[in-house]
C-alpha cells in the first residue's frame, strides 16, 4: 500500500539519525520502511517504494542484518527473500552492542596487562572504566527490554 505523509516523514528523519550515527541514510530509510510496513518486503519492492538503486538497498539490508535487526523469510515457488523486522529487534540489537562492548573491554584489559608506559595505561584505565560502566548500564536497558517483551 502507498505510504502515508507522516510514513514518508518518518522513513526519512530515520535516515537522517542513521546518518548521524555513523550508518549510511538509506539504511536508516530501509529502517524505517520495514518499521511501518508491517510486512516482509522484497528488496525490487524496497527499492521502488524509497526509490533508490537495488544496489543499495542489497548494502543497507546487509548493515540491517548485521545489527541483528532484520528476518528473512522465503515463500514457497518463490527464490525471493522478503525482509521484516525481527521479533523483539531491539533487544537483539541490544544483546549485540553488549557483546561489542565486552569484546572492547577484554581487548582493553589485555592491553593493561602488557602495556607498562603510565600515559598509556592512564588512557587504557580510562577507556577500560567507560566500557565497565557502559555494560553495567546496559544490563539494566536489557532486563527493561525483556521485561517489555511479550
Amino acid at each position: 500500500s502507498p505510504l502515508s505523509s507522516a510514513e514518508i516523514d518518518f522513513i526519512e528523519q530515520l535516515g537522517q539519525q542513521a546518518e548521524s550515527a555513523g550508518l549510511t541514510r538509506i539504511t536508516g530509510r530501509i529502517w524505517g520502511l520495514l518499521v511501518v510496513s508491517g510486512e516482509a518486503l522484497a528488496p525490487a519492492e524496497i527499492a521502488t517504494l524509497l526509490q533508490v538503486s537495488r544496489a543499495s538497498i542489497s548494502v543497507g539490508l546487509k548493515t540491517l542484518e548485521s545489527l541483528e535487526l532484520l528476518h528473512i523469510r522465503t515463500r514457497p515457488g518463490d527464490r525471493q527473500s522478503y525482509f521484516e523486522m525481527r521479533e523483539h529487534p531491539y533487544t537483539a540489537m541490544m544483546q549485540l552492542q553488549g557483546r561489542r562492548a565486552a569484546a572492547n573491554l577484554a581487548l582493553v584489559r589485555g592491553a593493561l596487562g602488557k602495556i607498562t608506559k603510565p600515559a598509556a595505561r592512564r588512557g587504557l584505565q580510562d577507556l577500560e572504566s567507560f566500557y565497565a560502566i557502559m555494560l553495567e548500564g546496559h544490563d539494566g536497558m536489557m532486563a527493561r527490554l525483556e521485561e517489555r517483551s511479550p
